[in-house]
């Protein structure tokens, strides 16, 4: 499995863990119920696992499908060129 589908799936079951229900890649952050709070959790989790800025707030807001924030967070780690 390559490093952007593994922090799929960390993403997904973070977003699990803060209560919100994931179904697939294409679901979006804010459409299950994702809030500046829930947002504020998520970005402090992915900073502890993949370091800091590794999810910076203006890209979760404007990039919100799951798929889209773990390709944000592996492209700020290096895994994906931009």
């Amino acid at each position: 499995m390559s490093a952007p589908e593994e922090i799929e799936q960390w993403v997904g079951r973070t977003c699990g863990d803060l209560g919100l229900s994931v179904v697939d890649g294409a679901t979006d952050f804010f459409e299950i119920g994702g809030t500046s709070l829930t947002a504020t959790r998520l970005i402090a989790r992915a900073e502890e696992r993949f370091g800091v800025d590794a999810l910076p707030p203006e890209d979760l807001y404007e990039r919100s499908t799951i798929h889209q924030i773990a390709e944000t967070i592996a492209k700020h780690r290096g895994d994906i060129a931009e």
